[in-house]
């Protein structure tokens, strides 16, 4: 690469957002950079074994995320699963058939990652891995970032774009240009994930502060921001003794025993995120949103359904900035807790790609060209579209 490059849409984080983002972007004809900070794309999905596909469906036999949220989906277990989707999703089945089982599944990390990459590729999606956002350049009126540069193992590179997309979960980007941004009340608990090998089976340990063996790992605190480098590094160390006594509960390492993986990063939910144009909101389950820009349930529990306010996925000071995933605009950690799962960071992260795509200034966005490719590509703007489709 060079030391300045251009691209239309730059999109920051390789989680499941940004990789939807980034393939989003680039189907609506923009030149796109995804750059990452480790070596594996999919986050949580991947290097924090977070492998739950949760639902695309509101739980009563309707599915409402559509689109890449689907493809993804259906690409993670496109080579196998360690928990398939249900019969009456995979066959059509009839809705009720589809209150029954839920439509998600459990896949493999790693070849969630390698195909997600090979298809950025095959879509013409430029990878930057090793890439930690060091500075935002902005014009001279302050409302517009014009430069990003980003430090690797050897330098640091400059890149310039039209548009820019937050997609590092813990709202990043938009702290670093100077956009208004919330951290958590309820903060992240412990989480102690990993893989392991026993007697020729291969099975997922969820082990953290949830459990009553280790409900009170970080002492007095229970709860952390999950910012801080110091603390970070506290809380890690925390996490690996969690998951080293828990596996040698089993035994020692032999042919049959074995630590197969652990989370090569924090496995922290919610830090910090934008304060939007407008809010997800709980109270908004059912309603209509006239500029939405998907829909997508609640995994927690059946029934609610939500559109997406593409206000949601920005916000008022820089007018090139796009957020998705993790740090999108929410009311509050109620309802950040619905909207930071796997099939709603797909959702954001495709909305915002094709808004990035199509918009250098968030104050020129018409609703109706936003949501024309997107309805396109398969995606129900509205709740009804998605109820219209199968009721039987």
């Amino acid at each position: 690469m060079k030391s300045t490059n251009s691209y239309d849409v730059i999109v920051i984080g390789g989680g499941t957002a940004g990789i939807s983002a980034a393939l989003s972007a680039a189907r609506t004809g923009a030149k796109t950079l995804l750059a990452e900070a480790t070596y594996l794309l999919g986050g949580l999905a991947s290097a924090g074994l977070v492998t739950y596909y949760l639902p695309l469906c509101d739980g009563d036999g309707t599915q409402l995320c559509r689109g890449i949220a689907e493809e993804l989906l259906l690409l993670a277990v496109s080579e196998g699963s360690e928990s398939p989707i249900p019969e009456a999703w995979r066959r059509g089945g009839t809705k009720a058939e589809r209150r029954k089982k839920r439509y998600e599944a459990q896949f493999n990390p790693y070849m969630f990652a390698f195909l997600a990459e090979r298809l950025l590729s095959e879509n013409g999606v430029d990878i930057l891995y090793g890439g930690m956002l060091s500075k935002t350049h902005k014009n001279k009126q302050g409302n517009k970032i014009v430069k990003i540069d980003v430090t690797t193992r050897a330098e640091t590179l400059s890149f310039t774009a039209k548009s820019f997309v937050d997609c590092t979960g813990d709202a990043t980007l938009c702290a670093y240009a100077g956009e208004d941004t919330a951290l958590s009340e309820r903060g992240n608990v412990l989480a102690a994930w990993y893989y392991e090998t026993r007697g020729g089976e291969y099975m997922l340990n969820m082990r953290g502060s949830k459990d009553n063996v280790y409900s009170s790992p970080l002492g007095e605190e229970k709860t952390f921001v999950g910012l801080g480098a110091e603390e970070l590094s506290r809380v890690t160390k925390i996490s690996h003794e969690t998951v080293l006594n828990d596996f040698l509960k089993n035994g020692e390492v032999s042919r049959t025993h074995a630590l197969a993986a652990v989370s090569m990063i924090p496995q922290v939910r919610m830090t910090r995120r934008l304060c939007g144009a407008a809010n997800l909101r709980k109270s908004d389950d059912g309603k209509l949103i006239s500029a939405s820009a998907g829909t997508f349930g609640s995994w927690k529990s059946r029934g609610p359904a939500y559109e997406l306010p593409m206000g949601a996925l920005y916000g008022r000071k820089i007018k090139n900035l796009f957020a998705a995933g993790r740090c999108v605009s929410v009311e509050d950690d109620e309802m950040w807790d619905i909207a930071r799962v796997i099939p709603v960071c797909a959702v954001t992260g495709e909305a915002a790609g094709v808004m990035a795509a199509l918009y250098g200034d968030t104050g020129e966005i018409e609703p109706e060209k936003v949501q024309s490719p997107l309805v396109s590509r398969g995606v129900k703007v509205h709740i009804e579209d998605c109820r219209k489709e199968k009721n039987e």
